[in-house]
């Protein structure tokens, strides 16, 4: 029964990551951070935003194996392979709707997207199946100096932000939104029904 519920959070995380890039990508205010930088990524190798996504983390997955292993769980690897699919799928379901949209529905749309997006980041985090593998990454620099997550995590944001713009990804309001308030959200949702320890978390067994 505990794997049953250890896998079904796992897939909610996904998903929730996954369809909250997917509206972030059709409100079209500027991505989130990593969405810039896999845009950018998408503009380079001419691929799909879901491709991107897959490519991005398989790197990222390969650096947190070697350099964070104590937070690397089944959640790392199965939330990879599912939010690539959910990015495509949820956004070409919503430009399939033929929506019109002005400015502010489009950043209320960007809100809804950040938040579906960070809550399942945050899950994993809390709930220690696994961090996805950028937060992985972070919480080992946050063991090595002893810095807040939520202070990390805004300068990978900048870093990652900076990179995809150069390599062509779309940034507007909602990037800056991104990079001030992502790591905040994590934190403030990992928080949510107790006080979540910066220490790292333990990958499942």
């Amino acid at each position: 029964m505990e794997y049953i519920k250890k896998g079904f959070l796992i897939i909610l995380a996904g998903l929730c990551i996954g369809v909250g890039v997917g509206v972030i990508l059709y409100a079209n205010v500027g991505g989130d951070t990593i969405t810039v930088f896999q845009d950018g990524m998408h503009n380079v190798l001419s691929i799909s935003y879901g491709q991107a996504s897959l490519l991005y983390n398989a790197v990222l997955i390969v650096l947190a194996l070697i350099f964070s292993k104590n937070n690397f769980g089944a959640g790392t690897i199965v939330t990879a392979l599912i939010t690539g699919l959910m990015i495509d799928i949820s956004n070409n379901f919503l430009v399939s709707l033929n929506l019109e949209l002005d400015f502010i529905m489009k950043l209320m749309v960007f809100f809804i997207g950040l938040s579906i997006y960070t809550f399942g980041l945050a899950l994993l985090i809390k709930c220690k199946l696994g961090m996805n593998a950028l937060d992985s990454l972070i919480y080992r620099l946050v063991d090595m100096i002893h810095i807040e997550y939520k202070w990390i995590r805004i300068v990978a944001d900048l870093i990652l932000t900076i990179l995809g713009f150069i390599m062509g990804g779309v940034v507007g309001i909602g990037t800056l939104v991104s990079i001030l308030c992502t790591g905040m959200m994590i934190d403030l949702f990992t928080k949510i029904g107790g006080k979540q320890n910066e220490k790292k978390p333990t990958h499942i067994s």
